[in-house]
């Protein structure tokens, strides 16, 4: 499950609690919207009946009554309703009217207006009620004439709506004001991290170097501790630096000497087991030089990465310098000679640490010597804003599955073949501080090509 983010936590629930309240508001303002509507359109229908039970009377017998224009007329100015009506002698009878309007009301012989909401042939209707008490003007007996007037809810609900409406768009406004306010001071409160966040993002892999950004308040103690941190790793960092150059130059020398002595001593020695015996010393020795160099050239390289700054360096030259190296080793002498050097006239300037390039290119080329027998290629161009050098070999090649283990720290393909598993990690480190990257692909023909990749330098000293 996707963890959410504090900013978009705070933005989730700042929402939830506005539709809550929103939907209080809508169902408040409905409420309120219905209630007026109703004292509304009660007030002209209770006028209504009140004007037509002014009109009834008995006389000899008979119910009279006329029902007045303006009983109707008030109620007709909206189109949306219909008006029924319903008058009953003391008897129950109908006298005019629809003969089922308002059966289910009880009749209140107090002469009281009432009020009631019933349903009429399916329809919700509003019903006003009232009783009038008349005397026979012939015989002097009376009794309680009935008068109903009712009429559908359609413009009642017409204004509710509308009501409903005109009350909610203010607060619609002020949640919309409100909610872009907030989202802008939620994303300011959060700027300070995000700082911070493309600051560590932009640094190179060694720099450990103090975060000098203004925060605020509430983010200095953060800051102070990622400081306070960082100074701890590069203190234990420096001193495991040191340590490992150390040691490995220590060794350099005594394994030099125990290699040259193992040499001697097969050339000297008749008997086989002792030549076997001589061999494997002679071979380890060499491994165990081969990584006390690595180690140190991986603790120089790191220092001057660190230490150093970049300046514009002829990708060519560093080429040329990492060959010289590995002429004067004694061990790769036939490997050089059968080498094939393409580097382009002009210069291929690239922003970099000289020496530290020049390490980068003699650990690839190295890297083909250890595994490959045969010939080198190393190829040197420009396209598209970039220098791109390739080294090429007729080795065995790598497995897919393994090329990806390549560039890690100690990771060999073939234990069988000499070699430290650290030359192509140390460039890789290389090519990315540079802004740069490496890789390997199979060489058409069999063999692998290394491939490194930096941005050209432009004349203001850019990459």
């Amino acid at each position: 499950m996707a963890r959410l983010s504090i900013e978009r936590r705070l933005l989730i629930t700042t929402g939830c609690v506005f539709l809550i309240i929103g939907t209080v508001l809508a169902l408040t303002v409905g409420a309120y919207a219905r209630r007026a509507a109703d004292e509304a359109f009660d007030r002209v229908l209770t006028a209504s009946a009140l004007s037509i039970a002014d009109t009834v009377g008995i006389e000899e017998g008979a119910v009279t009554v006329d029902i007045p224009y303006s009983a109707f007329a008030i109620l007709g100015t909206s189109r949306l309703n219909r008006v029924f009506y319903r008058v009953t002698a003391p008897d129950g009878s109908l006298v005019t009217g629809s003969p089922i309007l308002a059966l289910d009301i009880p009749l209140i012989q107090n002469g009281t207006l009432q009020l009631h909401d019933s349903v009429y042939r399916g329809e919700p209707v509003r019903i006003a009620s009232v009783q009038r008490y008349r005397a026979d003007t012939v015989t002097g007996t009376g009794g309680w004439i009935g008068v109903m007037v009712a009429e559908t809810r359609e413009a009642r609900q017409e204004l509710a709506g509308q009501l409903t409406v005109n009350g909610m768009l203010p607060a619609i406004a002020v949640a919309l004001l409100a909610g872009g306010l907030i989202l802008v001071s939620v994303r300011s409160a959060f700027s300070p991290l995000r700082l911070i966040e493309s600051n560590l993002r932009a640094r190179r892999p060694s720099d450990l170097g103090r975060i000098d950004t203004n925060v605020p308040a509430e983010v200095s103690a953060l800051v102070s501790a990622l400081n306070e941190f960082m100074d701890r790793l590069g203190s234990v960092l420096d001193g495991v630096k040191r340590v490992t150059a150390d040691a490995a130059h220590q060794l350099r020398t005594p394994l030099a000497a125990i290699q040259a002595q193992a040499e001697v001593g097969l050339e000297e020695a008749e008997d086989a087991q002792v030549r076997r015996r001589l061999s494997r010393i002679h071979h380890n020795a060499r491994e165990a030089g081969l990584l006390a160099n690595m180690l140190l050239s991986d603790a120089t390289t790191m220092h001057r990465l660190e230490t150093q700054d970049r300046e514009v360096v002829d990708f060519g030259d560093a080429v040329t310098g990492a060959l010289e190296m590995l002429r004067a080793e004694s061990t790769y002498a036939g490997l050089i000679r059968s080498l094939v050097l393409e580097v382009p006239q002009s210069p291929v300037p690239v922003l970099a640490e000289p020496v530290v390039l020049r390490e980068m290119v003699r650990n690839v080329i190295e890297n083909a010597f250890i595994h490959a027998a045969g010939a080198t290629h190393v190829h040197l161009s420009t396209a598209q804003g970039r220098a791109v050098l390739q080294v090429m070999d007729r080795g065995p090649g790598i497995p897919d599955i393994a090329k990806a283990k390549v560039f890690q720290r100690f990771a060999r393909v073939d234990t069988g073949h000499p070699g430290t598993g650290l030359g192509l990690a140390i460039a890789r480190d290389i090519a990315v501080a540079f802004g740069g990257a490496i890789s390997i692909a199979d060489r058409d023909g069999g063999g692998l090509v290394v491939e490194v990749v930096l941005p050209l330098a432009d004349k203001g000293g850019r990459a």
